[in-house]
């Protein structure tokens, strides 16, 4: 049987996610006596003074996860458009020379050995396979990918980019982060848009990733577009963009996702050294935040 090392969450494990956020989201609520926004816009609360709050927490966080026609109709988020359009409109082609490519992969493995199999090259592959969607889509992904690397180089760019994929441009007032990855105090900390924004476009650049190493696949690089930044002289990923192509029912949507405590270690490094203030024992507000929230 071909590997299937995509495998999108039971329902059952989406759904205690979905209900860990709402009681994460009434949580923090109740903390500033606001409101919950019920739906799936980006703003989740709203307090007295009108302001809106997005609210994060857990190791990864999902920022968005798209399709074609929401990429299209965004502002800023179109550069990813030609990623989606790497895969083939007939999803049951992709699956089926999918399955193809890996199943002669493996058959390779079992007859010649893993060491063998790793010298198994690209072209080896295409020669004996021919025409084949799964392998053609990785290497105009691969092409992509660099453009989107190239346009986000732009501070102008990313700073659109994630001023959407966050905040909907400006539907969105503050981020809400329960502290359970990186102090692990739980406590949640409050950041100002704009204090997000300048301190990731400060610290990120963008880079594309390197090819697997799984002997049954078939590895090419450039398949995610990763956002990173320096940690202790070392470069460490805090995003990644990519497509999924979970299922023939969830195929071509693009995730962007980021790695809480990289991106609580940038905020609270860039913004800490300005004011701060408790709001009460569970809320600390930094930055532009103080005002808005003592408003």
């Amino acid at each position: 049987m071909p590997i299937n090392r995509r495998r999108a969450p039971s329902s059952k494990i989406s759904s205690e996610k979905k209900m860990g956020g709402h009681s994460r989201e009434d949580h923090f609520a109740t903390l500033i006596n606001g409101e919950v926004i019920r739906g799936t816009q980006k703003a989740d609360i709203f307090d007295k003074n009108g302001n809106r709050y997005s609210v994060k927490s857990g190791k990864k966080w999902q920022i968005f996860l798209y399709g074609l026609s929401r990429i299209r109709s965004s502002k800023h988020l179109g550069l990813m458009e030609d990623c989606i359009n790497a895969f083939c409109d007939d999803a049951e082609k992709y699956f089926t020379d999918r399955e193809i490519c890996i199943a002669h992969k493996e058959g390779y493995l079992r007859n010649f050995g893993r060491d063998e199999a790793k010298k198994l090259s690209n072209s080896d592959l295409k020669n004996a396979l021919g025409s084949n969607e799964y392998m053609s889509s990785k290497h105009r992904l691969m092409l992509a990918t660099q453009e989107v690397r190239l346009k986000l180089e732009s501070r102008e760019k990313l700073n659109d980019f994630l001023d959407e994929a966050f905040f909907n441009c400006n539907d969105v007032d503050m981020l809400a982060i329960r502290d359970d990855t990186f102090r692990k105090d739980n406590i949640f900390k409050v950041f100002a848009r704009e204090d997000v924004l300048g301190a990731f476009c400060d610290n990120i650049f963008v880079e594309t990733s390197k090819a697997g190493k799984v002997p049954q696949d078939y590895n090419v690089e450039g398949q995610k577009t990763l956002l990173r930044y320096k940690k202790n002289s070392r470069d460490k990923n805090l995003g990644e963009l990519e497509i999924r192509n979970d299922s023939r029912e969830k195929y071509r949507l693009v995730r962007f996702n980021m790695y809480s405590a990289d991106a609580l270690a940038i905020l609270l490094g860039s913004i800490r050294t300005r004011n701060y203030e408790n709001i009460n024992d569970n809320v600390i507000a930094y930055g532009g935040a103080v005002q808005l929230m003592r408003k």
